[in-house]
């Protein structure tokens, strides 16, 4: 009797303790703001709460000395549910955003948001190389549309703006005879991207990251130059079919690519090309160059480069985004980041993202003091742009529907 009374009392006096530890999990989101790799001695963290029906900054506080800060969350992330936590924080007039909270495993880890001092570039803007460049074309209403994907790296330490209002960061060339040339996409900052003669002309900043432009222009012919100055990494032209013979002088041609049943695309491609000027001609076809190593290594890139386009906002029609719908598919889900920057290749684009530029184009505005005519009218279309593609995903959609 005397065993079992002892018994009975252990396990009474253990249970609470065990039961304790299973119910009480600590919403709490700790986190560093690093400027430069270094901790913020000073700075205003903003906490974001971002919903399938809302989203919007639900608190924010001062970061302590040695850069940290905390935030207790209204309720655990429930992986799965829409429901995302991110944290923010404005750095020499630039926003900066972290890495997006869903499960309640990230809390178990110091969070950190990165920011970066700023320098501004002189009146021509910077120089970048082009580590990536992607032309997809289609057959257009009015002839061919174009959806030019550039990616530029700011190797440097510091975050890259203009030195006045209306200064150009970086400039670059389009084809000359590119017409109705307009911006799908920019991050991960966003900003002002305008035309200017012919070039690409961007003021919004460039990050110490892989910096991206979407932008789409139409050709009346498909024999046109691509202008290429500096050095560029890996190039692709892809050519939905059917499509008239043709070839493109200063690239390899590789094998078509069948980027989901029934929609192939001619596939010209290169790398590490220096101060090159690519002629796309009709007429004679070009030849497959049977470069065993670039075939392959091009092919894997491949794999990724549709869901990478739609990643970045291009609009969901044409092949570009139905083989963004296989190629995502196809490579698996990686992880997704929060900006509509840079992310896994192959990982589509989930709603939560679409919901987190919503926050953040939100928050961006609410700091203009007197915003303008054309701030707002830029905020206003970014902003239905944002919502047409949340509504087009319906509640879980990660992939758009093919068109």
């Amino acid at each position: 009797m005397s065993r079992i009374l002892c018994c009975l009392v252990a396990t009474f006096l253990t249970a609470p303790l065990g039961l304790s530890g299973q119910e009480e999990v600590d919403p709490l989101l700790s986190g560093r703001l690093l400027v430069g790799g270094e901790p913020a001695d000073s700075g205003t963290v903003v906490l974001h709460r971002v919903t399938p029906e809302e989203a919007g900054n639900i608190d924010s506080t001062r970061v302590s000395p040695d850069g940290t800060f905390t935030f207790r969350l209204p309720n655990l992330p429930i992986p799965g549910s829409g429901e995302v936590f991110f944290v923010s924080s404005r750095y020499d007039g630039v926003l900066y955003a972290g890495d997006p909270i869903s499960d309640p495993v990230q809390l178990d880890s110091l969070h950190s948001l990165e920011a970066f001092p700023t320098e501004a570039v002189g009146e021509g803007g910077a120089v970048f190389p082009v580590s990536r460049r992607e032309v997809w074309i289609n057959e257009g209403p009015l002839g061919w549309e174009v959806t030019d994907v550039l990616e530029i790296r700011n190797p440097g330490l510091t975050t890259l703006v203009s030195a006045s209002d209306e200064g150009v960061v970086w400039r670059y060339p389009l084809p000359p005879s590119a017409r109705s040339p307009r911006l799908i996409q920019t991050g991960p900052s966003t900003g002002t991207v305008g035309f200017e003669d012919g070039t690409i002309a961007a003021t919004n900043p460039v990050l110490p990251a892989e910096n991206y432009y979407v932008v789409q222009y139409d050709l009346d012919s498909l024999s046109f130059d691509i202008p290429m100055p500096g050095q560029t990494g890996l190039v692709q032209v892809l050519v939905r079919e059917p499509a008239p013979e043709m070839r493109v002088e200063g690239l390899a041609r590789q094998p078509n690519a069948e980027i989901e049943v029934g929609t192939t695309f001619r596939l010209w491609a290169g790398e590490a090309l220096s101060e090159q000027t690519l002629q796309v001609r009709t007429g004679e076809e070009s030849e497959f160059n049977g470069v065993g190593w670039l075939a392959v290594g091009l092919a894997l890139l491949l794999v990724g480069v549709g869901g990478w386009l739609v990643q970045r906002g291009a609009p969901a029609r044409g092949a570009v985004a139905t083989g963004a719908a296989a190629t995502g598919a196809a490579a698996g889900r990686g992880g997704a980041r929060n900006h509509p920057g840079p992310r896994t290749p192959g990982t589509a684009r989930l709603r939560r993202d679409v919901l987190i530029d919503v926050a953040r184009l939100d928050e961006e505005f609410a700091e203009i003091d007197s915003p303008g005519e054309e701030e707002i009218a830029r905020y206003r279309r970014r902003r239905a742009e944002l919502i047409a593609e949340l509504s087009s995903r319906g509640s879980g959609e990660a992939n758009p529907p093919a068109s």
